[in-house]
């Protein structure tokens, strides 16, 4: 397995910090520490966290426990996006929700934890593979979209930034590939994508992004009512029509579902969205979905060069 890639890379305090690879930690420890304060329903190991259901005062909690520094770097990244949402968009006027904060902290004084509220309902996808897609799915189509313009709605400041967001996108694009193995880089001409990207991006705004905005991360709660969790990689200034963007690549190449993503593409270009800055962004994440195949236990690029084939022609 390849460790060192730039492109999951994050600069704290002076230090590189990776946030991809997570460790396993003590269940039992881990378990002491929070029974203190909370009735411990159930814990587990995930790939990068440690997982919980809590109870306190009657009120059903989760908990989530990075397992790195740089991955409770982008924890506390969650937290913040989770206080600015819910200050701006009230819950239960809105059908559109995120997990409100409940505690926040550190573990062995270095590992940040969130807990928050419990969001249940029907996942969009319950996993990230391939499947078939539930008729809730479809018919959530246009929510996902409303949730996905919602989010670019936000008046979410940063007067700390200093680079322009199409420079930080063509950053991160620019990361994807070099972290891509030479040859699948020269087998599928992907600089070619990198090319579409260079030539769309300065006519891409500023807007605020959730950065995972994807099947397995939205959650239907109620007849008009959805969730999204996991907002690690929000950024006040990404660019505009990143997530619905990234939406349709994970539709069309992790779910391996090309007609659905075509029909959302299909409904946005009815709406009167600018299809050529959404080509932009889907260049950018079929870059990003070669990089993520390469990572793969057994990589496959059959449907990541579909969707670059698709998305050329658009």
């Amino acid at each position: 397995m390849r460790k060192n890639l730039g492109a999951f890379k994050i600069r704290v305090d002076g230090k590189i910090l990776d946030y991809r690879l997570g460790k396993n930690l003590k269940l039992t420890d881990v378990r002491n520490f929070f029974i203190k304060k909370y009735k411990v329903k159930k814990l587990w190991q995930g790939p990068r966290h440690v997982l919980g259901e809590f109870e306190k005062s009657n009120k059903k909690l989760f908990l989530k426990l990075s397992t790195t520094e740089g991955i409770g770097a982008v924890g506390k990244n969650e937290y913040r996006w989770n206080e600015e949402f819910n200050s701006q968009i009230k819950r239960p006027k809105s059908n559109y929700w995120v997990p409100k904060n409940y505690d926040c902290g550190l573990y062995q004084n270095k590992l940040f934890f969130l807990i928050t509220d419990t969001l249940k309902g029907e996942f969009l996808a319950k996993t990230p593979t391939e499947s078939k897609m539930s008729q809730t799915f479809i018919s959530s189509i246009p929510h996902v979209i409303a949730f996905s313009q919602l989010i670019q709605g936000l008046d979410i400041k940063n007067p700390n930034q200093k680079i322009s967001a199409q420079d930080i996108f063509l950053d991160k694009t620019k990361s994807w590939l070099a972290d891509i193995p030479k040859d699948i880089q020269e087998q599928y001409d992907l600089k070619k994508l990198y090319k579409i990207v260079e030539k769309g991006i300065l006519g891409l705004k500023a807007k605020p992004r959730h950065g995972d905005f994807t099947p397995w991360h939205l959650i239907k709660l109620g007849r008009e009512q959805f969730a999204l969790i996991d907002g690690e990689h929000v950024m006040q200034n990404g660019v505009e029509l990143y997530d619905i963007g990234y939406f349709i690549q994970r539709v069309f190449s992790v779910l391996k579902n090309p007609k659905l993503a075509k029909n959302i593409l299909n409904l946005l270009d009815d709406r009167g969205l600018d299809i050529k800055k959404l080509r932009c962004i889907l260049a950018a994440r079929a870059i990003g979905g070669f990089l993520d195949e390469s990572l793969a236990h057994v990589s496959d690029y059959s449907y990541a060069d579909k969707f670059k084939n698709w998305l050329v022609k658009i």
